[in-house]
């Protein structure tokens, strides 16, 4: 995996807000309640045996809800294509899981894709961006597993981290307002 993180300036909040970047990058799709969503393909399987063989749906939008009804994840498609009875290639696919707290929800934008429906692995060899609302991620090649909602990135990775005391814990101090001259 290639390095994607310089810190400038070794403190223990910098060390431990380091860490946590490993640690989503790890496992980029973390929750932070320990409310799950379900898997993003509970849906597309679903969706994609009732398509033919070879055929293609284009403009597909495939929603997924839990058991209470609440929105888990929506997966939409310029094109998805059923290539045999394992194998889903898609384009311009993006998969957005939801979460009870709507600054945990995660979107992964994918030029190309395919998708082992058994396995549930999800593969792109196109520059990828993952996002959420305190980072974003871009690297060459992704894996990503639907059953654990777990993925990797290799090649040559891009990190953005919007705001680094939100993953340390610790909040920034406000400056105190500078009097009008």
């Amino acid at each position: 995996m290639a390095s994607f993180v310089t810190l400038l300036e070794p403190t223990r909040r910098h060390a431990l807000a380091f860490s946590t970047v490993l640690g989503v990058v790890a496992g980029f799709v973390v929750f932070a309640t320990g409310q799950q969503p379900a898997p993003a393909d509970s849906g597309l399987s679903a969706f994609m045996k009732m398509v033919p063989l070879g055929a293609a749906s284009k403009g597909a939008v495939i929603p997924s809800f839990d058991v209470t009804g609440r929105r888990t994840s929506l997966i939409t498609a310029e094109v998805i294509r059923r290539l045999d009875d394992e194998r889903l290639y898609a384009e311009g696919l993006v998969v957005q899981m939801f979460n009870a707290d709507p600054a945990n929800n995660l979107r992964m934008d994918l030029k190309t894709a395919f998708y082992q429906m058994t396995g549930g692995m999800l593969r792109s060899q196109e520059r990828s961006r993952v996002s959420r609302a305190d980072f974003q991620i871009e690297g060459d090649n992704l894996v990503f597993d639907t059953s654990k909602n777990q993925g990797r990135m290799s090649g040559d990775i891009r990190m953005v981290i919007f705001d680094t005391g939100a993953l340390s814990g610790e909040e920034r101090p406000v400056p105190a307002p500078q009097p009008s001259k």
